[in-house]
């Protein structure tokens, strides 16, 4: 498949920045460095270990993915290079598609790389109750990360102004990793003229507005294998089916579909 062409060539070509080297360089430093820490800010299990190292990939996770990710396509097409691409025997779908599995596998494969020597370090230092679940976690984080990766892949599709697809990949993480919770509540004061004892007890459809958060889904995952102070709101009683694990995993496949199937018709539709 020609994507598949596309996908080598994304790959060896983005492992060859030294910005993606310094950028991936940074996982095993914060999840090693976490294997240590543990000890200080955490509970000696190991599922209380998963938990704490699931709080450093929701925010270091989706800063790599956008930052590998948000210029993947339109370098390429303010260039010209990118029509040099086209003349082969390659579409713009198996140029979305190639794209984002390369940038999906720069991403993805140091970081659980990193991810399971943490965890070899964790079971050795804190024990191996829950350990099985461990493999879950990893698939979790996977999901997590190719979400961010379709996010921005999607963004560098959609415009070949630069100004805009960086403030998109910024003001994307801001609001899908350090905002959304905010706007969630704030919305909800806004709409129960202020009283606060909305935030203590939501509605059901403020449940699903808040696990739509690829952070909040990545956390109700983690949840389901672990018993870990996460996602507590979606596992408390009388919590409705649609913020169940098998919610946040639909939410986190199309977290990785939408985006790309947005950038993907505007790329389509618009002028090389």
């Amino acid at each position: 498949m020609s994507w598949r062409v596309i996908a080598r060539e994304d790959v060896r070509g983005t492992i060859l920045s030294k910005t993606t080297w310094l950028a991936v360089g940074l996982f095993p430093i914060a999840f090693l460095g976490y294997a240590v820490a543990h000890d200080y800010v955490g509970e000696p299990t190991f599922p209380a270990f998963v938990g704490g190292l699931a709080s450093v990939v929701g925010v270091l996770l989706p800063a790599i993915a956008i930052l590998v990710g948000y210029k993947s396509i339109v370098e390429d097409r303010t260039s010209g290079r990118l029509a040099l691409t086209l003349s082969l025997p390659h579409s713009r779908r198996d140029l979305a598609i190639g794209t984002f599995v390369g940038r999906a596998v720069v991403v993805l494969v140091p970081a659980l790389l990193a991810l399971v020597v943490a965890g070899v370090v964790g079971a050795v230092r804190f024990g191996t109750e829950g350990v099985l679940w461990f493999p879950w976690f990893l698939v979790a984080t996977a999901l997590f990360g190719a979400a961010f990766v379709g996010f921005a892949v999607g963004l560098s599709m959609s415009t070949t102004a630069d100004r805009w697809i960086t403030l998109g990949g910024l003001g994307g993480y801001l609001l899908l990793v350090t905002f959304w919770g905010s706007l969630q509540s704030t919305v909800l004061l806004v709409l129960h003229r202020f009283e606060f004892e909305v935030l203590r007890d939501m509605p059901d459809w403020a449940l699903l507005f808040r696990l739509i958060e690829p952070g909040e889904s990545y956390a109700r995952l983690v949840r389901a294998g672990f018993d870990v102070d996460l996602a507590g709101l979606y596992v408390a009683e009388g919590a409705p089916v649609y913020v169940s694990a098998p919610a946040a995993l639909v939410l986190l496949v199309a977290w990785v579909v939408v985006p790309l199937a947005v950038g993907y018709h505007r790329f389509r539709e618009s002028d090389l």
